[in-house]
């Protein structure tokens, strides 16, 4: 993985120009957030050496001026920055640590020697209550940033100020911990080259940590990390740009996580074809110039995903999935997941099933809600795959628990093509439609997500099936005269689904709840009211209930004197028989099966019977 963002590092320093031997551009950061629009600067004058304040000023922010705020987060949440340039919280506190406790902690390491920091310091202490006044009074929504300017000069355009930041954010490669780790003349681990110092602390997402003896091999001294993880000052700097450039152009949401997108090149391909890759995704995610709406296995908006599965296979994609509770660039970087080496080729495989999934009638004919930016419902489309599918059946939250290890351990599993545990998922699943069930909500669209997402899993050959050598006998059940209309629906449907419908049990099973929802549908005609539900135990159904409830069903069809489905009931009996004593499918299964056949019901209904009079 280090390699590649190095990699990626190269190629964002030649994009913009930047050097490894100017590393003030490289180590600055972004102080902006989506609601960013101005930027307040607490006014200093200097007149014959001395400082005045002279109030605060707004100014609107623009990104193209960052070398001007010289802003570079610190390496707490509750301590000053690398600058006094500071993100608000809240004005009062963020004044406090961020710039008062800046210049003081500052004049207090330096031993007051540097006497333009110490003046300026006892300038802001001495004018604090009306410069915070000033700054609640100049706040509006989105001023989010605090900077300086004295005589009208950003803090960048003093050397005092950019010194301190290459010199503080370059020590924090080897200081830390009240330790110093480095050493002189020594291979580094990243470019395998003799270097006059490597550092002992360089940690691009936070993942490598020394921040406990524990985690040091070699006698446990941190201040001999460097033997670890050795990297000298130029790959640290193009490691940190490499940082940057992924999180701006490779980093995407995914179900209530995001993921960064890193792609690493076998090393015989030629940089420019390297870097026309990355001029593509550039071109991708910007709104004004990006490809014709692209196909999408997640509902981010930005994912590139089909564009990665269209290069050859001369490049792998990595996923690191992960969660960072103070920030991008805070002091926690937690990696939840990280699935390596996708080729393009595997991509395209997800994308081929999903296009073969998305077309079947079944699926388009099922409508979803979809919702705007502000959740509410704008209008409907087609079900389509996508890993929200799989989401459906492990949220985030639910009954007070959390799935999230399950729903990315699936996820993993469907990008390396691993095989998926078929009764552990359908588990999951009905757990999900048992929810809908007894709260009495439709159970349509969950299921449908379900056969989706095992048919998907099937295409790619994930889950594994036992079939049934019954083939001969089938045919012969769906030949006989009396069959009539029914034969030909049947017999379409478990040939277009027949990796689905696999042994003989399920296709009864499948079909007996087809012939339930048909009595459903008759006595809310009848009574606006479905007291048959109750038979179907909040669907729990076992073995013996499942053989049971098939002549209650035809005695309440009688009972209503609307038995138009003694041929589908015909069907149903002779797969039964045919199914003999022991049947290989568990309760979920059972239960699943049943309830899809409700909610496909649909495709078997007749055209014409008894006079139109047959209910839907």
């Amino acid at each position: 993985m280090i390699e590649a963002i190095r990699n990626i590092g190269e190629y964002a320093l030649g994009k913009e120009e930047k050097s490894v031997d100017a590393p003030l551009e490289i180590l600055l950061d972004n102080p902006a957030n989506r609601s960013t629009k101005n930027i307040l600067f607490i006014l200093l004058d200097k007149e014959g050496g001395e400082f005045k304040y002279n109030g605060v000023e707004i100014e609107e922010f623009s990104k193209n001026k960052l070398i001007k705020y010289l802003y570079r987060k610190g390496s707490g949440a509750n301590g000053p920055d690398i600058t006094p340039t500071a993100m608000v919280t809240e004005p009062e506190k963020t004044f406090k640590i961020k710039i008062l406790n800046w210049f003081r902690n500052y004049n207090s390491v330096q031993n007051n020697q540097n006497n333009v920091l110490c003046k300026i310091y006892f300038i802001i202490k001495n004018n604090k209550e009306k410069i915070l006044q000033d700054l609640k009074d100049k706040s509006e929504k989105g001023n989010n940033i605090i900077s300086f300017k004295v005589n009208r000069k950003y803090l960048g355009d003093f050397e005092v100020f950019r010194n301190i930041l290459v010199n503080n954010a370059s020590k924090s490669f080897y200081k830390k911990f009240g330790k110093t780790s480095k050493s002189e003349n020594k291979l580094c681990s990243v470019c395998k080259k003799k270097n006059e110092e490597v550092y002992g602390f360089v940690s691009t997402f936070n993942f490598y940590t020394v921040d406990k003896p524990g985690f040091v091999s070699g006698g446990f001294q941190q201040k001999e990390s460097w033997r670890n993880y050795p990297v000298c000052l130029n790959c640290a700097l193009t490691l940190e740009e490499g940082k940057k450039y992924l999180r701006d152009n490779l980093n995407f949401n995914f179900y209530g996580f995001r993921y960064l997108l890193i792609p690493k090149f076998i090393m015989s391909i030629q940089k420019e074809v390297q870097n026309n890759i990355f001029k593509e995704v550039e071109l991708q995610k910007d709104p004004k110039f990006g490809k014709k709406e692209m196909k999408r296995l997640t509902s981010s908006e930005g994912e590139i995903l089909e564009l990665m599965s269209e290069q050859q296979n001369f490049l792998n994609n990595n996923f690191l999935f992960y969660n960072t509770p103070k920030g991008f660039n805070g002091a926690v970087f937690n990696i939840l997941l990280y699935i390596e080496d996708i080729l393009p080729s595997r991509l395209k495989r997800l994308f081929k099933a999903k296009d073969k999934i998305d077309q079947e009638e079944i699926f388009r004919n099922c409508m979803v809600s979809t919702f705007n930016d502000k959740g509410k419902k704008d209008g409907e489309k087609p079900l389509e795959f996508n890993f929200g599918v799989l989401r459906t059946f492990f949220p985030k939250i639910s009954n007070n628990r959390t799935y999230d290890k399950y729903f990315l351990d699936v996820v993993d599993k469907i990008f390396s093509n691993k095989p998926v545990n078929y009764n552990f998922l359908l588990g999951f699943i009905m757990r999900k439609i048992r929810d809908d069930f007894v709260n009495g909500y439709s159970t349509k669209i969950d299921t449908l997500k379900a056969f989706m997402l095992l048919t998907y899993l099937k295409k790619l050959d994930l889950l594994k099936y036992k079939k049934e050598i019954m083939i001969k006998m089938e045919e012969s059940i769906l030949s006989k005269e009396k069959v009539g209309e029914i034969k030909e629906k049947i017999g379409s449907f478990f040939d277009e689904f027949s990796d689905f419908f696999d042994i003989t049990i399920k296709k009864a099973i499948f079909l007996e709840g087809v012939l339930a929802q048909f009595l459903l549908n008759i006595q809310y005609q009848e009574r606006k009211a479905t007291p048959f539900r109750v038979k179907l135990k909040g669907l729990k159904l076992d073995e013996k209930q499942i053989k049971k409830l098939l002549s209650e069903i035809q005695n309440k069809l009688e009972e209503y004197g609307k038995n138009y489905y003694r041929d589908l009931e015909s069907v149903i009996s002779n797969y039964f028989v045919l199914s003999g004593n022991v049947w290989d499918v568990t309760n979920a299964e059972i239960n699943f099966y049943f309830v899809l056949g409700m909610n496909l019901s649909y495709l078997f209904k007749k055209e014409k019977n008894n006079g139109g009079k047959e209910n839907e």
